[in-house]
Order: C-alpha cells, then structure tokens, then sequence
C-alpha cells in the first residue's frame, strides 16, 4: 500500500473513506498483533515454540501489503557519544 499525501485529498467523502479502509487495516493488525502476543504468551508457559510459526506465517502473510514510505536522501550527520569520561563529537 502506497502511502497517502493528506494534501492531494480534496473532497470529503474520500477522506472518508481513506479514513474507514486505515480503521479496518488498523483492527486487522491489532488482531495479528494480539494473536501473536497470546500464542508467545502460551508457548513461553508450555515450552511449544512451535506454536508460533502458524501465527507468524499469518502476520507475514499480512505484512505483503504493508505501507510502503518513499525513500528520502539522508544528508551528512553529526553524531555526540557522551561517556563517563569526556565527549566524543563524529
């Protein structure tokens, strides 16, 4: 899924919409999400690891259509690691 522009909508109705096809997604993956978490809860418990990979076969299975964010250009960084002893600048 290609993500949205808000500034390329311009009518109503499609914000609408746009707005109930993201509430399904979200509730979807919040379901993956929970089934996930149960499944790791109980194979933790019980010691089936095995458990997990029907689950996790279904969260990747749902993960194909994630958002896609366009790549931006990443300019020059400065980085500061600060230690107990003195600050180190990159």
């Amino acid at each position: 899924m290609k993500v949205i522009d808000p500034a390329s909508i311009k009518r109503a109705r499609d914000a609408r919409k746009i707005v109930e096809d993201l509430q399904v997604r979200l509730m979807q993956c919040e379901m993956h999400l929970e089934d996930l978490a149960r499944c790791a809860e109980i194979a933790q418990i019980t010691n089936q690891f095995h458990l997990l990979s029907s689950f996790t076969a279904a969260a990747n299975e749902y993960l194909q259509d994630k958002l896609e964010m366009p790549e931006q250009e990443t300019g020059e960084m400065k980085i500061r690691i600060i230690t107990d002893d003195e600050t180190v600048s990159n």
